[in-house]
């Protein structure tokens, strides 16, 4: 093996690496979110039940009081689940949000949080209806966005909604209105356009293909 093979295969390696590391980042870090708030409400479960259980139990073990909050972690999560299945269920958290939200510094938070998780659940696939490629923050860089909608400007004429999200924190970015001929459609999927954003561009397509604008396609974009 001569050294421009060698050098092939290391450079191989290295990227196989690389995408597998950042492939694995990905999948973990919401992985240990969910651990922590699952850790933090099995805490809190754990230190309400031990003085409820003790006129009857006595100082419980430490396994026993362990098993005891698992089970009410559980059983709880199961029915928030059961709940939100059903019309009085969803009802009742409608009502509960709607009160969160009137709330002055509680708003603000649940507000935010509950924004990013309908925006990159599986269940809110339609929030972002292509991957585009705009200039952004200047001309000549392009920049990756996310067409979420369309809006008129005063003289009728359509702009494009176009989110741009930083890296590697997709959560946050730029809201900017363009018109169709200064947006670069892209075949680009919206999964794989996450994925470039959070691994700061590790994990992207190989090469890319323009496609017609979403008003010459037949997408819905309002």
């Amino acid at each position: 093996m001569n050294n421009g093979e060698q050098k092939n295969l290391a450079a191989q390696i290295g990227k196989h690496l690389r995408t597998r590391l950042v492939s694995g980042v990905i999948v973990l870090i919401p992985l240990a979110v969910t651990l922590f708030v699952l850790n933090l409400l099995f805490s809190s479960l754990a230190a309400f039940v031990r003085p409820l259980l003790h006129p009857w139990l006595g100082e419980l073990p430490e396994y026993g009081l362990t098993l005891i909050a698992l089970g009410v972690t559980a059983t709880l999560i199961y029915v928030v689940g059961l709940v939100t299945t059903h019309i009085i269920g969803r009802k009742l958290i409608s009502w509960g949000e709607t009160l969160l939200l009137k709330l002055p510094i509680i708003k603000s938070v649940y507000a935010a949080s509950k924004q990013v998780v309908d925006t990159f659940s599986s269940s809110s696939k339609a929030t972002f209806k292509a991957v585009v490629f705009v200039e952004f923050p200047r001309r000549d860089s392009l920049a990756v966005g996310f067409i979420t909608g369309t809006i008129l400007n005063p003289e009728g004429r359509m702009l494009y909604r176009v989110f741009v999200a930083t890296t590697p924190n997709p959560t946050s970015g730029f809201l900017v209105m363009l018109p169709e001929e200064e947006i670069q459609f892209t075949d680009i999927s919206v999964e794989d356009g996450v994925k470039m954003i959070v691994s700061g561009g590790m994990l992207a397509p190989e090469a890319y293909q323009t496609r017609p604008p979403l008003s010459q396609s037949g997408a819905k974009t309002s």
